[in-house]
């Protein structure tokens, strides 16, 4: 899911393939675009919200590059053993 300016930016409409990819992998996906998600400003930067549902599920079951835990940084709570992250860089290109 993209935001509206986001997908204006990069030239996505709703359906299209992208590849969104971060330094640990990247995963294919179409492409929602959404009225939801806006641009924040950072100091003199606009920055944008890509939304991809996080999940799990077993080896063999899935698709290779279509899981999002590819994007990811390894990084987990030694307490709880629960992943740590809340939010991550990525890119997304039009495949």
């Amino acid at each position: 899911e993209i935001g509206e300016a986001l997908a204006s930016e990069i030239g996505i409409v709703a359906g299209d393939w992208v590849k969104v990819s971060s330094k640990r992998g990247f995963i294919k996906a179409v492409a929602v675009v959404t009225k939801r998600l806006r641009p924040m400003m950072i100091g003199d930067r606009q920055v944008h919200h890509v939304g991809i549902p996080l999940h799990w599920g077993f080896t063999g079951v899935a698709k290779k590059g279509y899981l999002v835990n590819a994007l990811t940084p390894f990084v987990g709570d030694a307490n709880t053993q629960t992943p740590e992250y809340k939010s991550f860089t990525v890119r997304v290109d039009k495949v």
